[in-house]
């Protein structure tokens, strides 16, 4: 890609804030460069998306703090957040909130990834890591799928919980936090993160609710946006292909229309950077396929098929022969060697946790 993931600073600094309550002791825990992202964060719009995904991990080994997740996204001022945050209020239903987060979640962050599916009278919506990390993203994902259960309540009230919620890592030693806080089954090991719904519950109207301020904050919203990127087309390919890879959008048209502009217009841009639209919808899927890797434990190629907008798993094969000349089990094989030197040094650093 052509430039670092990013996200919204807005996140870290909560959880700075977090962590002096709750007697963590970041200093202690951090090395320099993450320090110096966090004092960054003071000022800046916006930090590496890895950033937080990190700090998080990293506390939640070295303080022993295998809830920490799930205790920051319940502490956490949900109007706090960037520039998708203002949005939530105002959705309403359940349907609109999905919708404006699938269109906007690369504003808030680009370290994660969405699906939605439906099954039976169940709706699945899945999170995942979309970007390397380096000492696991658990404790991230607890931490935004608990988020996802804080936006929903916004809508159908405080009483409302998950038919149940999923985790593709295994189950801390205690317990207490997440069940008093999701009240609903609870799976560890699963193979996705995800919370689980009633379909119905999609499209239960709130009292709340403002289609028409929602309408209009998103157009102000999609215009920031293009604005804020406007010299960097192939920044905001990358981005709108990215969002709309696993659903087998982001075509030409669609991101052209999405840019507001004609396809004709969007092919020149690109070209005069030396570019084609399917080559930037090529790379997008090599930085997806090599994400994927650095970030699963179980690797399915029907699941990468999916991410990188193919409705066959024999296409995600064919398209890893070409483009990275390996198949999934030696990229498999390769990112958990990664992850083991990782974890080792880890340890060397800090110690065995219990």
């Amino acid at each position: 890609m052509s430039t670092t993931t990013a996200a919204h600073a807005s996140s870290m600094q909560q959880f700075i804030r977090f962590a002096r309550i709750s007697g963590i002791d970041l200093n202690a825990i951090l090395d320099r460069d993450m320090l110096d992202l966090l004092d960054a964060s003071r000022t800046a719009e916006t930090v590496p998306a890895h950033a937080m995904v990190d700090i998080m991990q990293l506390c939640a080994i070295v303080a022993r703090r295998p809830d920490i997740g799930v205790a920051f996204a319940m502490w956490c001022n949900l109007r706090g957040y960037g520039p998708l945050s203002l949005l939530w209020d105002h959705c309403p239903t359940v349907e609109d909130s999905v919708r404006i987060s699938a269109r906007f979640l690369h504003l808030e962050s680009q370290a994660l990834g969405s699906r939605m599916t439906e099954d039976g009278d169940e709706i699945v919506l899945q999170q995942f890591i979309a970007i390397p990390a380096r000492f696991g993203g658990s404790q991230y994902l607890e931490a935004t799928l608990t988020l996802q259960m804080r936006v929903i309540q916004l809508i159908l009230g405080d009483e409302w919980h998950p038919v149940r919620i999923e985790f593709d890592h295994p189950a801390p030693s205690n317990l207490d936090i997440h069940r008093s806080v999701f009240r609903c089954p609870i799976r560890f090991g699963a193979d996705r993160s995800a919370l689980v719904l009633h379909r119905a519950d999609m499209r239960r109207v709130s009292p709340n609710g403002n289609a028409h301020l929602l309408s209009f904050l998103e157009r102000q919203l999609e215009q920031a946006s293009r604005i804020r990127h406007h010299d960097d087309v192939v920044t905001q390919v990358e981005r709108l292909v990215a969002a709309q890879l696993s659903t087998r959008g982001g075509s030409l048209e669609a991101t052209a229309e999405a840019l507001a502009t004609s396809a004709r217009g969007l092919q020149r841009r690109l070209a005069e950077k030396g570019l084609t639209f399917s080559a930037v919808v090529e790379r997008v899927r090599v930085r997806t396929a090599e994400e994927y890797f650095a970030n699963e434990r179980k690797a399915s190629l029907t699941e990468l098929a999916h991410r990188l907008g193919y409705s066959e798993a024999s296409a995600a094969s064919r398209f890893l022969k070409r483009t990275m000349k390996t198949g999934a089990k030696k990229l498999t094989r390769y990112s958990r060697v990664r992850a083991l030197d990782s974890g080792a040094s880890l340890r060397r650093r800090n110690g065995p946790a219990s």
